[in-house]
């Protein structure tokens, strides 16, 4: 997503179209080239796929819209080459919120298609002699594949019909993955509910693949953004279920390393080299919490301009820095994190700083907790099942 350019912004959210994009407006261009006149097959090609990508970008603003309505920030929606995606900064709490959000995405493509096919079937009929309904299709078919009004809005209405039946299909990260979640949510465990969406997914993923063996390379990539995809999810949703009984006072570090605003940056390489700790608390003379120091910023420094000048110079001031209580849980300052974009937080009670926890600190635990979770949850599993016998 980093080499994206931003088109506009609008209710608060970025509208960023991947370098990418060009590769479909070529696509576009090279299907309508066989007519007639090629130039003008092709501007009819770019103006389908753009057209097209409207009807896609209103289908991620009925995502955006709705996750804004229960209060879930959307920094950003993403034009690709295989269609949009809205960059939720989390997901509700409550199914249902998460059901209306994913199910508004397909809803504004039916609504679409409920508008544009009325049009485009009367447009149509203007130009068929016959009433005969198969005649209708015959020529609306034929068509679709002309640089034509009738033939425009025919397309249009047909896609997004098709673009809200696909993305129905319950095949995780897509819209359908996250209401069949929702629904199993609803009457069970949110983690065991990511599960099974995510298996149900992966079957889909290797039919899609299946059926794009045949060369549609389309598929194919579908089929790949489908199986990662929600691999990241269940990643993502077990790691939380681990953070979620951990309080942040009792992850801290109380023998973290910190120093001042006065020493080299010799001082922090030294740390770094000589220790496990990777972000430092940077403090004044006076001992007050004004400043953290993290590897990358040190590293991207001593790239630039070697080990010469001091912490202060170099550090992140602390006002830029996510604030977090000791009382809330790590799901929560991961949140935070996300929210924020920094890879670090410093935790204060009652204003005074009692230090930092970094993604490297939540890392471990999620693997560490994790894998006692996992045996404690395998056992609770079995214990009805030993009763029974």
């Amino acid at each position: 997503m980093g080499s994206s350019l931003r088109l506009f912004r609008v209710w608060g959210i970025d509208v960023r179209v991947h370098w990418s994009f060009v590769l479909i407006l070529v696509y576009g261009a090279f299907i309508y080239a066989g007519h007639s006149n090629p130039v003008v097959g092709a501007l009819y090609g770019i103006v389908v796929i753009l057209l097209l990508f409207v009807c896609v970008l209103l289908h991620e603003f009925g995502h955006a819209l709705t996750a804004k309505y229960f209060n879930v920030n959307v920094p950003n929606i993403t034009l690709l080459p295989i269609g949009g995606v809205a960059q939720l900064e989390r997901m509700p709490r409550q199914p249902f919120q998460e059901f209306l959000i994913a199910i508004a995405g397909p809803a504004v493509n039916f609504v679409l298609t409920l508008l544009l096919l009325p049009v485009a079937l009367l447009v149509v009929g203007l130009g068929v002699e016959s009433a005969n309904i198969s005649s209708l299709f015959t020529y609306a078919q034929t068509r679709m594949m002309t640089p034509s009004l009738d033939g425009l809005l025919v397309y249009l209405a047909i896609t997004n019909l098709a673009l809200g039946l696909f993305n129905l299909l319950p095949a995780f990260p897509m819209d359908g993955g996250r209401v069949l979640r929702a629904l199993l949510a609803m009457a069970m465990p949110y983690v065991r509910a990511t599960r099974i969406a995510v298996m149900v997914g992966r079957m889909m993923a290797i039919l899609l693949a299946f059926l794009g063996l045949g060369g549609n390379i389309m598929l194919l990539l579908i089929a790949f953004f489908v199986y990662v995809g929600g691999r990241g999810e269940l990643e993502a949703v077990e790691s939380r279920y681990v953070l979620k009984d951990i309080r942040v006072r009792q992850a801290l570090n109380a023998d973290a390393h910190q120093i001042f605003t006065s020493e080299t940056i010799d001082k922090a390489v030294d740390l770094i080299m000589t220790t496990y700790q990777a972000d430092f608390p940077v403090f004044d003379l006076g001992s007050n919490f004004v400043g953290v120091l993290t590897r990358n910023r040190l590293v991207d420094v001593l790239r630039t301009h070697g080990r010469e000048g001091r912490v202060v110079d170099i550090m992140i001031p602390a006002q830029e820095v996510p604030v977090v209580g000791a009382d809330v849980t790590l799901a929560d300052v991961w949140d935070r994190m996300l929210e924020a974009r920094s890879r670090v937080v410093a935790v204060k009670e009652n204003g005074r700083f009692l230090g930092l926890l970094t993604l490297d600190d939540i890392s471990e635990l999620i693997q560490v907790v994790g894998a006692a979770k996992e045996l404690e949850d395998r056992r609770a599993a079995q214990r009805p099942t030993k009763a029974a016998l």
